[in-house]
């Protein structure tokens, strides 16, 4: 019997695509009139696809924050980190490679060092992702109480999302320098998502709450848009405090897209074909994420761009021919028994 949970796969799949849809989006949006027809097409886009990355997080924290799951210390840095550090390393590597090459005349040591070291501007997620890993232990001993599980989200939902947002859009300085003072690192950063997941995955929301959550998800994605407009025409420059994966509207869009593919997707009867396509693309999620930039960047200088025409198709298109390629190459290295152990 498939044990597997094909909304999940589902989840995953779909949160690859608004991840390559994002970066897509955001390739030209430095580059045009703040408040321009096409401007505003790449800031709709950005904006509804910010989902993408908490809901990775979710994702993984779902399954490892699991306390029937047997997660040993060991399995932790052996299994989880090793297999995280491998992928940095070779997909580092050959990014280095790729800009020192193709922006440079001569190879730059230094610059190939730093850049391998840093990572592709996307690999942050892998440092990421490490420290969670590592923190696991600890978050499996919170998950597996359900009060102090809510204790830890009520503290990382005033830190992380509410109080920041507040001193960013009002400049309340004296507000800053308390929170400061209080250094709550335990609840700040990716833990919130990371237990959320696992919490949203256990705890089971009524239908009627369920609702109140998709109205909210949808009004998160509205405000992005909205607001980064607004923030935007008002300085000159494209304003991103509304895009961070930290802000209550982006939390909002991923706490309704979760919960979506949880109750609503979950109830669809997928046909056996359609399975084992779903569960295709959710194995190759991780190497489609580490694949795609250098698909965005082939692509752009073959003259494939979201400036060639209307940018509410050539975002569309660029992102379909980039996530196809990628999941072409992703599929076919998971086949080669060398480069499977990189993805």
């Amino acid at each position: 019997m498939n044990k597997r949970l094909i909304y999940v796969d589902a989840l995953r799949a779909a949160a690859t695509f608004f991840v390559v849809l994002l970066h897509t989006a955001a390739g030209n949006l430095n580059y045009v009139k703040i408040g321009s027809f096409e401007w505003n097409v790449f800031n709709f886009y950005d904006s509804i696809s910010r989902f993408g990355v908490p809901v990775f997080v979710m994702i993984s924290g779902m399954f490892l924050l699991n306390p029937n799951k047997d997660v040993s210390l060991r399995d932790i840095y052996r299994k989880y980190i090793f297999r995280i550090v491998k992928s940095f390393v070779f997909w580092s590597l050959l990014y280095a490679l790729y800009t020192n090459v193709n922006n440079y005349d001569s190879f730059n040591s230094d610059i190939f060092v730093k850049n391998f070291i840093s990572g592709h501007y996307h690999l942050w997620y892998l440092y990421m992702i490490v420290g969670l890993y590592a923190i696991t232990p600890i978050l499996r001993k919170i998950a597996a109480d359900k009060e102090v599980s809510r204790y830890f989200l009520l503290l990382s939902l005033i830190f992380v999302f509410i109080l920041p947002m507040i001193i960013k859009s009002f400049n309340v300085e004296f507000l800053e320098m308390i929170i400061k003072k209080f250094d709550f690192h335990i609840v700040l950063g990716y833990a919130s998502y990371y237990l959320g997941g696992y919490y949203l995955r256990v705890y089971n929301i009524k239908k009627g709450n369920r609702k109140v959550i998709y109205i909210l998800g949808i009004l998160g994605a509205i405000s992005t848009v909205v607001l980064t407009a607004m923030a935007s025409l008002k300085t000159g420059k494209t304003e991103g405090a509304f895009y961070s994966y930290f802000s209550p509207n982006v939390m909002l869009v991923s706490i309704s897209v979760f919960i979506f593919f949880k109750y609503e997707i979950s109830k669809i009867k997928f046909s056996r074909k359609s399975i084992a396509a779903i569960e295709t693309l959710s194995n190759c999620s991780f190497g489609i994420y580490l694949i795609h930039d250098f698909f965005n960047m082939f692509f752009s200088c073959m003259g494939i761009d979201t400036m060639n025409y209307n940018p509410l198709l050539s975002v569309l298109a660029t992102t379909l021919l980039v996530y196809c390629a990628s999941l072409l190459v992703s599929y076919i290295m998971a086949k080669v028994p060398f480069l499977k152990n990189t993805l």
